[in-house]
């Protein structure tokens, strides 16, 4: 029996057990280390320390205990033991289970445990408990062990469940799972274009090769067919009879309801023509194909009608359908990705490289080697490349080995974008892959937002899991996907109309009308959710869920802070130039750090807005070149800094005493960069009264007036 048990937690009510805890585990260092008694003291006070107690008529006893750390979104297991007289009874998965539910209601994505290879039970354990083998790392020089790296993936709460308004869904947005594809109906003339001879031939070719590749799937109406029927010449079969029968068919529903469907969407699609009795036949073949979408509440037409797609946004609005040409699903021509190269934290050099066909064999390698299936690699991890592109394929190699791919379709007028990414977790630089990806992704995706990106994952992605939630995404529907809005701007009162009008469009999200006026990072603002249903959603929080974008509200609290030209590029990649050398550690990291003097910690307030000056020491720009949000800032003794402090700045431990003679520095840490499309020159600043070589040695607040006439001039 199990009922006399308890946890608890906290330091009041776990100190009395302290002495327990350190003796346990130091009888047992084989298996759980050696630890100082400050160690678990330290452990808890940060209520990281789970003790199990057995409540007894002589009070209670010490039974096991649960030691972890956590790092928002991962937590780690330190120490998990329990008294052998008490084994065999679960109390073992009942701390594991405490520890789960905690961290699921708070969000965390993923749990790992270290486990020496030797420990044949404890590893039997894990595996019961569904903590999957990721990686194999050293042990200590001394003992010379082999570490089984153990993950275990979380059911986090969804941000876009199936509907309804909910504290993990503060957008109210509705996310398909990766097995409900869009399906849209087919129009006759785009039948036709799939002759070769046809102008449109290679469009209609890519669209149906999108369909192979499972990013859409396509049927007909039966209008089709009397479509067909009409136009027959009598006495002779017509070929495309016979070829439309391999799609699914969908009727119009007749009625006083169709009627009026069809009446109305005649008043949008063809205004000039007062009544239906005056369309031709053909027009009014295109009112019953786009009347049979609405009422099977299909994703759309796509269609070559000139006439209907003028009329998509109007029809979009209303019925909520998209009316699309086949051009939607083939990408557009775009600069080649070339040979993006990455610095690493142990001095090694990832490549970031356009997929060729050559590399399909590596490719296909890795995908089954993470239990994705034959069929499914081919029929969407892998796209081909025979009629135009319908897919952007890249990858990430360690020399000539691969540990990373990603892969996304057309960007096209729906607003929703498939992408599917892949890492190779047993590679050492799986994490910085990972990073990798998904920063180019969003990086590539955000100049023509807003989409709504589904993120498709093989199974025991963690590492992916958990960088993705710190960039808005969030468990759709489906376990193996992921999902987010990304919204891709900077808004400002010039630009808010323009940006609220794009989201409203290809989301139904409706932002305010009008821009609010800003009153802390915190302050909620008021949303329209697809549904019609009126949200509140902090700031801090609808930025995060919508990035890469920034809320520059009139009265936001905006600095000037300076940095060397050998520093701003790596640290804010705004320069057009690619660069011949590979990028700094810091390029991996969405949010990254900036050194300063400790003076300048009173500016970085969590929410502010940072304007970076690059100052015309080293011949620089003498411009403001981005713009960025403060996450948090902090104080921190120069001699505490490690190598991995440095990862997210472009410092290192021979800089850093160059940055003022104080022992302190004030790190702080940003994220949601913006290169400005028209830096603002030292000119420009002298005009709007911040630019004198005083404001710009160091970092200095600037006023709302200020700030906006910088935003009007930059954007």
């Amino acid at each position: 029996m199990t009922d006399k048990f308890e946890i608890i937690s906290g330091h009041n009510r776990t100190a009395p057990f302290l002495d327990d805890v350190q003796k346990a585990a130091d009888e047992h260092r084989n298996s759980l280390g050696f630890f100082a008694r400050s160690v678990y003291e330290e452990f808890a006070r940060r209520d990281l320390l789970f003790v199990l107690v057995e409540n007894t008529p002589d009070g209670r006893r010490y039974a096991g205990h649960l030691l972890f750390d956590c790092t928002f979104p991962r937590a780690k297991i330190v120490q998990m033991f329990t008294l052998e007289k008490y084994r065999r009874r679960g109390l073992a998965t009942r701390l594991i289970n405490h520890l789960r539910e905690i961290l699921t209601k708070d969000g965390f994505t993923s749990i790992y445990a270290r486990v020496a290879e030797d420990l044949v039970e404890a590893n039997a354990y894990w595996n019961q408990q569904k903590f999957y083998v990721q990686r194999v790392a050293e042990g200590g020089s001394a003992r010379k062990r082999k570490i089984l790296v153990r993950c275990h993936e979380l059911t986090t709460p969804q941000l876009f469940p199936s509907s309804g308004i909910h504290a993990d869904n503060p957008l109210g947005l509705a996310t398909a799972s990766t097995s409900d594809i869009p399906l849209f109906l087919l129009d006759l003339n785009v039948l036709f274009d799939l002759s070769p001879r046809r102008l449109r031939h290679d469009e209609v070719a890519s669209l149906f090769q999108a369909e192979r590749m499972n990013f859409c799937r396509l049927a007909i109406s039966s209008e089709i067919r009397e479509e067909l029927r009409r136009t027959a010449h009598q006495g002779k079969t017509d070929p495309m009879e016979s070829f439309i029968n391999i799609f699914p068919s969908f009727p119009l529903f007749q009625g006083s309801d169709s009627e009026a469907l069809l009446e109305d969407l005649a008043s949008i699609i063809f205004p000039k023509k007062n009544k239906i009795s005056k369309l031709t036949s053909n027009d009014k073949s295109d009112l019953r194909h786009a009347a049979t979408v609405i009422q099977h509440k299909l994703a759309g037409l796509i269609t070559n009608d000139n006439a209907i797609l003028e009329a998509s946004q109007q029809i979009k609005a209303k019925y909520s359908i998209e009316v699309l040409s086949p051009s939607a699903f083939k990408l557009d021509e775009s600069i080649p990705l070339g040979e993006n190269k990455f610095e690493t934290s142990n001095d090694s050099t990832l490549a970031l490289l356009e997929v060729s066909n050559t590399d399909e064999t590596a490719i296909h390698a890795l995908l089954s080697n993470l239990k994705l299936s034959g069929s499914s690699i081919s029929s969407g991890w892998l796209p081909t490349e025979a009629h135009g592109r319908i897919a952007t394929r890249c990858a990430v190699w360690n020399d000539t080995t691969l540990v990373g791919y990603l892969t996304w379709a057309a960007r096209d007028n729906t607003g929703s974008v498939s992408a599917r990414v892949a890492v190779d977790e047993t590679n050492p630089h799986a994490l910085s892959a990972a990073r990798i990806l998904l920063i180019y992704l969003l990086e590539q995706l955000s100049p023509t937002g807003p989409y709504q990106i589904r993120l498709e994952l093989p199974p025991h992605q963690s590492y992916v899991r958990e960088l993705a939630s710190g960039f808005g995404f969030s468990r759709s529907q489906d376990q193996n996907s992921l999902s987010k809005i990304i919204l891709g701007g900077v808004l400002t009162r010039s630009t808010w109309s323009t940006y609220q009008d794009r989201l409203a469009r290809k989301s139904n999200l409706k932002l305010p009308t009008s821009i609010p006026t800003y009153r802390s990072t915190d302050q909620h603002i008021q949303i329209l959710t697809p549904d019609g249903n009126q949200s509140h959603v902090p700031l801090d929080t609808l930025e995060s869920l919508l990035s890469p974008t920034l809320f520059c509200l009139p009265g936001r609290p905006a600095v000037i802070t300076p940095v060397q030209r050998s520093f701003s590029e790596p640290l804010l990649g705004h320069s057009k130039q690619s660069s011949l050398l590979p990028l700094r550690t810091a390029s991996l990291f969405h949010d990254r750090h900036y050194l300063s003097s400790p003076r300048t910690l009173q500016y970085f307030k969590r929410g502010t807005l940072i304007l970076f000056y690059e100052s015309i020491k080293q011949k620089g720009r003498g411009e403001i070149v981005a713009i960025a949000r403060v996450r948090q800032a902090f104080l921190k003794p120069c001699n505490t800094f490690e190598k991995s402090d440095f990862e997210q700045s472009v410092l290192n431990s021979t800089i850093l005493p160059n940055i003022g003679k104080s022992n302190m520095k004030t790190v702080t840490v940003f994220d949601n960069i913006y290169p400005l499309p028209h830096p603002v020159p030292l000119k420009s600043l002298q005009r709007i009264g911040c630019g004198r070589p005083t404001d710009l040695i160091t970092t200095h607040p600037i006023s709302d007036t200020q700030l906006q006439e910088i935003l009007q001039e930059a954007f």
